[in-house]
């Protein structure tokens, strides 16, 4: 009789042992609904005493069809606690049938008792958080959520977004929710500009201000704001990070528009200095051999594989409404192939729409001196100047060569 008991036990453990595997143990069944619910009951009356198939009894119960049998599932969740009171799980799940079932008292203290028993289970934690985040108790949701991204950090942006989308006000998750840190601050932040939050925004940077921030986290604001038409705040900001980090005075000399227009410094990828783009075949780089007057330039080299459309380097400048501008700068190639060489454009930044371009400089050529004038609409605040290499439509396009980029300058234009 005894080796029958095994034998029968053992039969019924295999779809069950299945069910059990890591990515499948909680709420998802796989393989036939019908043999796994019956070898879980066969397996729950052979080994009675044993809570864990009482509890996987209750989740079939409580999941596999389309109208959850609750009442079944409530009788095989009382059962798995009676015979293991302390499985936070079990106490989880019966709240959850509890609720449906309209018992609030019990369906909460069912959510507590499963929290004080599995402390430092982040699943318990979290799903405890969605609980009462869906019961309106937001105040406790967020004491566990808040233990739940200490937890588990790389997973603090899934918090964040399902609570704005539960209509928390961010303003409220940063008191009561993000941990008073910089790297929480830093995710939150991030969290904030990916859903263009730009007033929420600000008292975090304010807080991050105070903790020292990082240079990249300084562009990466700074350009949220740009990217947000907020022009003034970031030139605010621009000033802060020029001072905080000691970046050389006088790349923007008195009456210049342009941030370090002889790059004489390192591009910054980033707020009101030179972004630097990329494309196969193509590779950009600062050149302190050959230059104009200054002691470096920019260099570009194109290796005759690709038809590359690319913006050199590009930057965001600050400029007044309605005035206008020259922009000017130095360029030198040699060997450069295609009809499409070097150009200069600028372009307008979240106003009224303009763009102009000088014509391309390509063949052999010593420094020759490239102008563009333009004239900004009554909307415009910043422009976009760029360097680029348009793309060719033509068969033999693959463009090869070197050109040089100097001392370039945008200034005001004053009226005679």
């Amino acid at each position: 009789m005894a080796l029958f008991r095994i034998v029968s036990t053992a039969m019924a453990l295999i779809p069950v042992m299945l069910f059990l595997r890591p990515a499948l143990s909680e709420y998802f069944l796989p393989g036939n609904p019908e043999i796994i619910e019956k070898s879980v009951s066969l397996a729950s009356r052979i080994t009675g005493e044993d809570a864990r198939y009482h509890y996987l009894s209750g989740l079939l119960a409580y999941n596999v069809h389309d109208r959850p049998n609750i009442e079944k599932a409530l009788k095989s969740y009382v059962l798995s606690l009676e015979r293991n009171p302390t499985d936070g799980r079990t106490w989880l799940a019966i709240a959850k049938a509890y609720r449906d079932t309209g018992m609030k008292e019990k369906a909460e203290f069912a959510a507590r008792k499963a929290v004080s028993l599995d402390r430092n289970n982040s699943t318990i934690i979290w799903e405890s958080g969605v609980f009462f985040l869906l019961e309106g108790h937001t105040a406790e949701a967020m004491r566990l959520f808040r233990r739940f991204i200490s937890m588990v950090p790389e997973e603090q942006e899934s918090v964040y977004s399902l609570c704005y989308a539960m209509g928390v006000n961010p303003a409220y998750l940063l008191e009561n929710l993000v941990p008073a840190e910089y790297a929480f601050y830093q995710r939150y932040l991030g969290f904030l500009a990916s859903n263009k939050l730009l007033d929420e925004s600000m008292e975090v940077w304010k807080r991050m201000k105070d903790m020292n921030p990082q240079r990249e986290d300084y562009l990466r604001y700074i350009d949220f704001l740009l990217g947000s038409s907020e022009v003034d705040k970031a030139l605010k900001e621009w000033d802060d990070f020029v001072k905080m980090f000691r970046v050389v005075e006088g790349s923007r000399p008195a009456g210049e528009f342009l941030w370090n227009g002889d790059f004489e410094l390192p591009p910054e990828n980033g707020g009101f200095d030179w972004r630097i783009g990329k494309a196969g075949g193509v590779r950009v780089f600062r050149d302190k051999d050959v230059k104009w007057l200054s002691d470096t330039s920019l260099s570009v080299n194109f290796d005759g594989q690709s038809n590359p459309g690319i913006a050199i380097a590009q930057e965001i400048v600050p400029v007044a409404p309605g005035k206008r501008y020259k922009l000017s700068g130095y360029i030198k190639t040699e060997k450069l192939t295609t009809r499409n060489g070097i150009i200069f454009g600028v372009s307008g930044l979240h106003c009224d729409p303009f763009a102009v371009k000088t014509e391309p400089v390509t063949g052999t050529t010593m420094w020759k001196k490239t102008e563009l004038e333009f004239a900004t609409p009554s909307t415009c605040k910043a422009v976009r100047v760029v360097i680029a290499r348009e793309k060719s439509d033509k068969l033999d396009s693959k463009i090869s060569g070197d050109a040089w980029i100097d001392s370039l300058s945008l200034s005001e234009v004053k009226k005679q």
